[in-house]
């Protein structure tokens, strides 16, 4: 929290100064549940975060914790690599579009009828 809100740690109060004071704009305490929790946000340093995850079981917020984890570990992959490997069918949209370019300019007659359907 000292490093977000862009101040010092110090150990005594004879240390105290303005200078070492963070910034927060808004900071409150809200209820969620049986447990309260406060929020600070509109940090100076905002290089952090706090996600909350909230689960009927633990099973559930076992499988979120996961899938959180794997989420920010391929971004930071991504950024430390500075690569990235499409997904989601990307692979396949880029091979249909391949072969069907691929049937229209060099395959002719029956075998191409074969190429632009296995596209």
């Amino acid at each position: 929290l000292t490093l977000a809100c862009g101040g010092v740690a110090i150990n005594s109060e004879a240390e105290l100064d303005e200078s070492i004071l963070g910034h927060a704009g808004r900071v409150y305490e809200q209820t969620l549940g049986e447990t309260k929790y406060t929020f600070v946000e509109d940090v100076a340093n905002p290089f952090s975060c706090t996600i909350l995850m909230k689960g009927p079981n633990a099973h559930t917020i076992a499988q979120l914790k996961d899938a959180v984890r794997d989420g920010l570990r391929a971004v930071r992959n991504t950024i430390e690599d500075g690569f990235l490997v499409a997904g989601a069918g990307a692979f396949e949209v880029a091979a249909a579009e391949h072969l069907q370019t691929y049937a229209k300019t060099q395959v002719s007659g029956k075998a191409k009828l074969g190429v632009l359907a296995f596209a």
